[in-house]
């Protein structure tokens, strides 16, 4: 970066050359050779091009330095290329950026005067190269990761692709577990914009009276894979005992579901709750549905004369109802103690106002029911706020069924539906940590396949070891994301994860050495008085971060670095104008009365 000096150096010296031709114009018919005066006052405005490019280049990086760091912009401003989502603007970074950092040429100011803290100097290493940087839209299938420290600029980061890909014309769905007003009102506004104000859907549960339902359960592939889908509202567990009250509420969860099907009933959270207390009931409706000629006053007899009945060959075998009446069996406290872990989180997601919402049944309902394959069908651009801040475990639980739920619709979106993808699906998911399953980790392995592409945002991957259990499943998710955007992380080792994937290189270390030696050392010299003073330049190679933990630590709000494909980049976010929309202070103000 040029400093003040430097940046007056150039300003004189491209003053001083072109007052050097303006003198050669006046004195030309004084001066030996005068007829050519024109040539050496070319040649003296050519010379003053260099020095005036190198200061104005030099301005324009100062420029950051003095916190004009943050470009504020209307939607329609943004810049636009045909086949790729802009995400900023942005320069190369390179080895020369990182020698930069390395020879400890910038440091942070005493008092910043940019408002957005940090250090902005380290984009003004190359503020003077920046232009628009675009995704390819080819390449948003593979996916991409936003990581940053809270209030850093991941949401702004997303209000600017969500706005653009409702422009696009995706299909798109938003999960945000805490709710971001003006995110919200920004997702309608452009859906408004983009003369999409019909396809707008928003789920949530807080406010039940703008909510349209949702039912979790309703799209599968097999009744089994619902019993996965159940479970997955339980967070990852650590083996031992644990594991065995999992497989236990897996067994009874999966007989339910199943029997529930066979018995034609509604497949709610609701209901699997009610037949899970009181699994006898679900046995009475099944023998009602499939065994009328066996009617019985209660389950036990039911149960002895269908082991007649298929004992003698007069009735055909079924296990499922056989895997109910196993669970059945069973003392009632021993059955209520292995299930008492899993029935509070279906009841969490079942009481209240969330029965309407999240367990609708046709019959009780004039609410228009959400599924993923009426949002992908129908063009929508769904907005599933979780409320994670009127109950984290409830919103964090629905959220994993969801995206659970997505999974299971994705594998026929891509076997069975080739025709039915004529727009792409794109998914947007805030504070991932909080949602992911390992099961989910499919989806970033097959989605691109059925056109679907996903963002997840998160404060740390570390979060994400927290969640699934594993390192292994944090590398899972970093393979599967082409971009991998990084705004400040206030977490060292979050830092230092990024730097390792931008890798080291050889970068030149300029070192200095000085030396005073008394004269008699020297040849020649015998006066003790005398000294000799020796000062060294060396240059060498030493391998160094591209990227330093450190910078990461200091970077300005909304400032960040991306990893593109195999490019580095030094980018900033430009704040898109506020939503002229009030839908979420209507919203929130009819639901207080």
């Amino acid at each position: 970066m040029p400093s003040r000096m430097e940046r007056l150096y150039w300003l004189l010296l491209f003053g001083a050359l072109l007052a050097l031709g303006l003198l050669i114009a006046a004195l030309a018919p004084m001066l030996p050779y005068g007829h050519h005066a024109p040539w050496g006052v070319l040649a003296c405005a050519a010379g003053a091009l260099v020095p005036g490019i190198a200061f104005v280049r030099a301005v324009v990086a100062a420029a950051a330095l003095r916190g004009e760091s943050v470009e504020r912009m209307a939607f329609q401003d943004v810049p636009i290329k045909e086949g790729a989502t802009f995400i900023g603007f942005a320069f190369p970074w390179e080895p020369r950026h990182a020698e930069q950092l390395l020879q400890h040429a910038i440091e942070c100011a005493k008092a910043p005067r940019d408002p957005l803290g940090g250090n902005p100097a380290i984009h003004g290493l190359g503020a003077a190269a920046e232009s628009p940087l675009f995704l390819p839209d080819a390449k948003r299938t593979h996916h991409a990761l936003v990581l940053g420290s809270p209030g850093e600029g991941k949401t702004r980061f997303l209000e600017l692709l969500i706005r653009q890909l409702i422009a696009k014309g995706d299909i798109v769905a938003i999960v945000d577990p805490k709710g971001d007003a003006r995110l919200i009102d920004a997702v309608r506004e452009a859906c408004r914009e983009a003369g999409r104000e019909r396809d707008f859907r928003l789920v949530a549960p807080p406010w039940p009276g703008a909510s349209s339902a949702y039912n979790p359960l309703a799209n599968f592939g097999s009744v089994s894979e619902l019993a996965d889908r159940l479970l997955g509202v339980l967070p990852s567990t650590g083996g031992g005992d644990s594991e065995a009250f999992r497989g236990f509420q897996w067994g009874a969860t999966a007989a339910v579901v199943q029997s529930m099907y066979l018995a034609g009933l509604p497949l709610t959270i609701a209901r699997v709750l009610r037949y899970l207390r009181d699994p006898a009931e679900l046995a009475m409706e099944l023998q009602a549905k499939r065994f009328p000629s066996l009617s019985r006053a209660n389950v036990g007899d039911f149960a002895s004369a269908y082991e007649a009945g298929v004992a003698s060959g007069a009735l055909p075998r079924m296990p499922e109802l056989e895997d109910l009446l196993h669970y059945l069996r069973l003392d009632s406290n021993y059955y209520a103690k292995m299930v008492a872990s899993f029935v509070p989180q279906l009841e969490r997601l079942s009481a209240g106002p969330r029965r309407e919402l999240l367990s609708p049944e046709p019959a009780e309902t004039e609410r228009e029911v959400l599924s993923w394959p009426a949002i992908d069908q129908r063009g929508l651009v769904a907005y599933f706020y979780l409320g994670s801040l009127h109950g984290e475990e409830s919103a964090n639980a629905l959220g994993r069924m969801l995206l659970l739920d997505l999974e299971a619709y994705l594998a026929s979106r891509y076997s069975y539906a080739p025709e039915g993808r004529r727009k792409r699906l794109s998914l947007v998911v805030d504070e991932a940590h909080h949602l992911v399953s390992k099961p989910f980790l499919s989806i970033l392995a097959e989605a691109r396949g059925a056109d679907v592409a996903v963002t997840l945002s998160s404060q740390t991957t570390a979060q994400f070891e927290l969640a699934l259990g594993s390192r292994a499943a944090v590398d899972e998710i970093l393979t599967h994301n082409f971009a991998h955007i990084q705004f400040q992380s206030r977490n060292p080792r979050e830092a230092e994860d990024f730097s390792v994937l931008a890798g080291d290189r050889p970068l030149k270390v300029v070192g200095e050495s000085y030396r005073y030696e008394p004269g008699f050392f020297s040849s020649g010299l015998s006066n003790v008085d005398d000294f000799r003073a020796m000062h060294n330049v060396s240059v060498q190679l030493k391998d160094g971060p591209l990227v330093p933990p450190w910078a990461i630590c200091q970077l300005p709000s909304f400032h960040y670095f991306a990893r593109i494909g195999g490019t580095l980049w030094k980018g900033r976010v430009p704040l898109l104008d506020a939503p002229q929309s009030g839908f979420v202070e209507d919203v929130q103000r009819k639901a207080a009365t």
